[in-house]
C-alpha cells in the first residue's frame, strides 16, 4: 500500500516535468484497435535505457505499468526500494529462474499492464536486435494481447521523443497446446519481431515526413 501511495505521488509530481523532458509525439498504427487504458496487456518495447520505462509510464498514465527488470537493480537496498516503488518484477539471469513469467502473467490476468524489453539488454546503437522468447510465454499464459511500442530514444530537454504504438497482437493462433513447442515459439517470435521492425520503419517515415 505504501509503495502505491509513493508511486502515485511520484507520477503526478513528475507529469509536468516529463512534458518538458520527453516532449512526446505519439503515433498509432491504428488507435481505434489499441486499448491501453483498460484490460490486461503485455507491452513490448525496444530498449535504449531505463528512460524507456519512465517514458512508457506516462504513455499509459494514469494506469500503473509494471516492468520486468534484470537482477542488477535488486542487489542494492536503495535501488531495490525503487524497484518495489514501481512494482517491478525481477527476472534473475544468474539463477535462471522462470518465476518472473508466472508473476507477470498473474498481473496481466488481474487486469494490469506489464512491460518487457524482449531484446533483454540495452541497445543504444538504435537497432532492434533479436528477441528472447519469454515474452511470448507470458502472453500465452496470461491469455492476453501484446501491444508493441517503438521509441526513437530521443530523450532530454529541448528534444522531442517520437513513439509509435502498434495494433494489439494476438499470438494465440500460433499455439495449439497449453505448452508451446519450440517451433511454435520460433514462428510467433519471427512474426512479432518483423512487426516491430515494420513499426520502427513507419515511425522513421513519419518523422521524415514531418521534416
Amino acid at each position: 500500500m505504501i509503495y502505491n501511495i509513493f508511486r502515485i505521488f511520484g507520477i503526478v509530481l513528475g507529469y509536468p516535468l516529463q512534458l518538458l523532458f520527453f516532449k512526446r509525439k505519439t503515433y498509432y498504427e491504428d488507435k481505434r484497435s489499441t486499448h491501453l487504458y483498460h484490460g490486461g496487456k503485455l507491452i513490448i518495447s525496444n530498449h535504449f535505457n531505463i528512460l524507456d520505462y519512465v517514458m512508457s509510464c506516462f504513455v499509459v498514465f494514469p494506469r500503473k505499468l509494471t516492468a520486468i527488470a534484470s537482477e542488477m537493480p535488486f542487489k542494492s537496498r536503495i535501488t531495490r526500494f525503487g524497484m518495489k516503488f514501481f512494482g517491478a518484477i525481477e527476472a534473475n539471469r544468474e539463477t535462471r529462474s522462470m518465476k518472473f513469467m508466472d508473476e507477470a502473467a498473474a498481473v496481466i490476468r488481474g487486469g494490469g499492464l506489464v512491460q518487457i524489453f524482449p531484446e533483454g539488454r540495452n541497445t543504444p546503437d538504435g537497432k532492434i536486435h533479436d528477441f528472447k522468447q519469454s515474452y511470448l510465454v507470458i502472453a500465452h499464459r496470461a491469455g492476453a494481447p501484446i501491444v508493441p511500442i517503438v521509441t526513437d530514444g530521443n530523450y532530454g530537454l529541448f528534444r522531442r521523443t517520437h513513439v509509435m504504438i502498434g495494433r494489439e497482437i494476438d499470438v494465440s493462433p500460433f499455439f495449439a497446446e497449453k505448452r508451446p513447442t519450440r517451433e511454435e515459439l520460433r514462428a510467433a517470435n519471427e512474426f512479432v519481431h518483423a512487426k516491430v521492425l515494420a513499426l520502427r520503419a513507419e515511425l522513421e517515415a513519419k518523422k521524415q515526413k514531418k521534416g
